[in-house]
């Protein structure tokens, strides 16, 4: 993932965005309520039967997908998650 994109989904979950930086085991529900409540991944869930032609032009929800993923797996193991 391309580092304004983390950033963006960093913010979007309430977390500073900053690198490097964590996320605790107890945080990661909250996180993962706030992302999947914010307009901007709402919005991109509505035009997800959107064509497109430009692989640049990839939505936020599919961005962020692996990033969930992640975060589910390590809240299921209460773990912490790490990025730099």
């Amino acid at each position: 993932m391309f580092r304004h994109h983390a950033t963006q989904l960093l913010k979007i979950m309430g977390l500073s965005g900053e690198v490097p930086s964590a996320i605790l085991p107890d945080e990661i529900s909250v996180a993962l309520s706030r992302a999947r409540e914010h307009p901007s991944l709402k919005d991109s869930l509505k035009d997800e039967n959107k064509p497109t032609n430009n692989d640049n032009n990839i939505d936020l929800n599919t961005r962020a997908k692996p990033l969930f993923d992640l975060l589910e797996r390590a809240k299921s193991r209460n773990c912490e998650v790490m990025w730099r």
